[in-house]
């Protein structure tokens, strides 16, 4: 997870410097895949089980929200 963090960090600040930053296709398309796979498992358990706690699955798409919002 840090490693993600870092990565989101990093990216967007190399973007601004005017570095050529690379990401794979496959990479993008994995994480996008991964996003919203928890956002949906985390809606299911929350409103399967009435527990917020689930809700903190989607931080990482309210994350990529605001890492896209940047870009």
């Amino acid at each position: 997870m840090i490693k993600f963090i870092f990565l989101i960090i990093f990216s967007t600040l190399l973007i601004f410097a005017g570095e050529e930053v690379t990401i794979p296709a496959y990479g993008i398309l994995s994480g996008f895949i991964v996003l919203v796979g928890l956002f949906f498992w985390g809606v299911y358990k929350a409103v399967q089980t009435q527990k917020t706690i689930y809700a903190l699955a989607l931080l990482p798409f309210v994350v990529l929200l605001i890492w896209m919002f940047f870009i």
